[in-house]
């Protein structure tokens, strides 16, 4: 997903339902970012979560032939290329399950 495509859905989200909470936080992996939106809707709470990480290009293995040695792999991620995922979840008694979207394509 795009980012004016993300910023469209959040206007719109914005607009048509009442917006708890609202956060940019980071991920775990290095360059990583998450944001989360929760929102208000006749359906009930939900959560929009957006992750946002470099795109890995490429894995090097560095190992040796000599016994005990270990073994370690280099991941290399782009400086300007990104992946997007977004995941919807329903707040069910206080637990977050995602909803499944295969029946609004």
């Amino acid at each position: 997903m795009t980012e004016e495509k993300w910023q469209a859905v959040v206007g719109r989200l914005k607009d048509d339902c009442e917006i708890l909470e609202h956060q940019t936080i980071n991920g775990e992996k290095e360059g990583e970012k998450i944001e989360e939106i929760i929102f208000e809707n006749p359906i009930g709470r939900m959560k929009l979560t957006r992750r946002t990480k470099p795109r890995l290009l490429g894995e090097k293995t560095h190992y040796s032939g000599r016994v005990g040695q270990s073994t370690n792999v280099e991941r290399v991620y782009s400086d300007d290329e990104f992946v997007d995922t977004v995941e919807l979840f329903q707040d069910n008694n206080g637990e977050w399950v995602p909803v499944d979207n295969s029946s609004f394509a």
